[in-house]
C-alpha cells in the first residue's frame, strides 16, 4: 500500500496551501538532520525526506491530482495512457520522457531544496521539469506547477513572485530574472502556449554549472527532462556566514589555575516553525574551562545564539576576561607578586609565606641581600600551560621597609661598623 502523504504532514484531505506549509514546517524542523545529530540522523533524513516528498506532492495540483486519483503507485510508477484500464484522465502528460516510464522520486538534494525555498535558503528558479523524466514546466498551460523567482538584491528567501504560470512569456508575470554572466535563475516561459512551458533555470548544483528544467509536453505527451545548461557555468553565490555574538566570561585567578566548569544561563529567540514567528527561549550551557586558560581565550557555541529569519542562527561566542587578584599578576604562564618586607628581613634574611592559588602557604627562604629590584624565583609555582600542563615560575619581588625616624649618632656609628665588612 502506498503512502499516505495527508498522513505523514497530519492533516486533512482537503488541507489549503497554508494549512499544508504550516504542518511542513514543524515537521521539516523536528526532523532536519542538522537538529537530529549522530545515532539519530540517519532515521531523522529518511523522516525529513517523506514530509518533503509529502509537501511537494500536495502544494503541486498536477501533481495533487494524479496522486488522489492513483495514490502513491500511479504518482511513481507513471499515470496509464488515457483510454486503458486505468488510465490517466485526458491531457495528462505522465511522468516519462515519452510515455509513462520515468518515475517521481525524492532525494537528499530535493528535499533540501525545498526547505531552503521555504525557510530562506535563497535558491535561484526552481525546476521547471523533475530531472529525466520531467513534468510539464512552470509555463502558461493549465495546472503547470508552480515557479519561484528569486532575485539578487530582494530580501533573502522572499520570492519576487509565486504562483502558476510565472515566468517572462505569460505577460502576468514578471520578465526573467537578470542574467549576469549566465547567473541567477530564469523563470519558467510561460503564457498561452500549446506546451506545458519551459521550465526554470536553477542558479547552480554541487559544482557550480546551472541546469535547465524540463520543457513541458502537449497534452498527452510525457515532458522533456532536465538537462545541463551547456557550458556556461553560474558564478556561485558564497554561502552566508553566522553572525558571532561575544559575551564576557569573568573567571577568577584561582579558576583559570585548576580549571572549572561554569554554567551559564541564556535567553535566545528562536523562529517557531509553525507560525514562522520568533519566540525567546532560555537554555543552560555548560563551559568546561582548562586550567591554563589565558585572557582571551574563546568558547564558541555554534548556533546558540539568535535565530533570524532567512539566516543562520548567531554563533555564541564566551571571551575569557581574568578578575584582578588582590596578590598575584599573571606574565604568560608566570606568576608576579610583590611582597613588603622591613629592611632587617632584606638584609639579614629569612623567610616570607606565601599564599598559593590552590590554598597551600608556601614558605620561601631569603639566602641573599634583597636590593632594589631583585626578583626571587620559585620553579614550578606558577601557572599551568592549558596545552603541555607544564607550570611557569612564581617570581618575588619586593617592597622594602624602611624605619620612619632617622638613627642617632651612636646607632648611625654602630651600623656603619656592621656594615663595613658587608659592603
Amino acid at each position: 500500500m502506498g503512502k499516505d502523504y495527508y498522513q505523514i504532514l497530519g492533516v486533512e484531505r482537503d488541507a489549503t496551501e497554508d494549512q499544508l506549509k504550516k504542518a511542513y514546517r514543524k515537521l521539516a524542523i523536528k526532523y532536519h538532520p542538522d537538529k537530529n545529530p549522530g545515532e539519530k540522523q540517519a532515521e531523522a533524513t529518511e523522516k525529513f525526506k517523506e514530509v518533503s516528498e509529502a509537501y511537494d506532492v500536495l502544494t503541486d495540483p498536477e501533481k495533487r491530482k494524479i496522486y488522489d486519483q492513483f495514490g502513491e503507485e500511479g504518482l511513481k510508477g507513471g499515470v496509464p495512457p488515457p483510454g486503458t484500464p486505468g488510465g490517466g484522465p485526458e491531457g495528462f502528460a505522465g511522468f516519462g520522457g515519452g510515455g509513462g516510464g520515468g518515475a517521481y522520486n525524492m532525494d537528499d538534494e530535493t528535499a533540501r531544496r525545498i526547505f531552503e525555498g521555504l525557510f530562506g535558503g535563497g535558491l535561484g528558479g526552481m525546476f521547471g521539469g523533475m530531472g529525466g523524466g520531467g513534468m510539464g514546466g512552470g509555463g502558461g498551460g493549465p495546472g503547470g506547477p508552480r515557479v519561484r523567482i528569486f532575485q539578487s538584491g530582494k530580501k533573502r528567501g522572499r520570492p519576487d513572485f509565486e504562483g502558476p504560470g510565472a515566468g517572462g512569456a505569460s505577460g502576468s508575470g514578471r520578465p526573467f530574472t537578470r542574467f549576469r554572466s549566465g547567473a541567477d535563475g530564469m523563470g519558467g516561459m510561460g503564457g498561452g502556449m500549446p506546451f506545458g512551458g519551459m521550465g526554470g533555470m536553477e542558479e547552480e548544483d554541487d559544482e557550480g554549472y546551472g541546469y535547465m528544467g524540463g520543457m513541458g509536453g502537449m497534452p498527452g505527451m510525457g515532458g522533456m527532462g532536465g538537462m545541463p545548461g551547456g557550458g556556461a557555468s553560474f558564478r556561485r553565490r558564497p554561502a552566508m556566514e553566522p553572525q558571532k555574538v561575544e559575551v564576557p566570561l569573568n573567571l577568577t585567578l584561582e579558576e583559570l589555575y585548576s580549571g572549572c566548569t561554569k554554567r551559564r544561563k541564556v535567553t535566545r529567540s528562536i523562529v517557531d516553525g509553525a507560525s514562522g514567528k520568533t519566540m525567546p527561549v532560555e537554555e543552560t550551557l555548560e563551559i568546561p574551562v582548562k586550567a591554563g586558560w589565558k585572557e582571551g581565550t574563546r568558547v564558541t557555541f555554534t548556533g546558540k545564539g539568535d535565530e533570524l529569519p532567512g539566516r543562520p542562527a548567531q554563533d555564541l561566542v564566551f571571551v575569557v576576561k581574568q578578575k584582578p587578584h588582590p596578590v598575584f599578576t599573571r606574565d604568560g604562564d608566570d606568576l608576579v607578586a610583590t611582597l613588603r618586607i622591613p629592611i632587617s628581613k632584606a638584609l639579614g634574611g629569612g623567610t616570607v609565606d606565601v599564599p598559593s592559588l590552590d590554598n597551600r602557604v608556601l614558605r620561601v627562604p631569603l639566602k641573599e641581600v634583597v636590593r632594589p629590584g631583585y626578583e626571587r624565583l620559585v620553579a614550578n609555582e606558577g601557572m599551568p600551560n592549558s596545552k603541555t600542563g607544564v607550570k611557569g615560575n612564581l617570581r618575588l619581588r619586593f617592597d622594602i621597609q624602611f624605619p620612619r625616624k632617622q638613627l642617632s649618632e651612636a646607632e648611625r656609628g654602630q651600623l656603619e661598623e656592621m656594615l663595613r665588612d658587608k659592603m
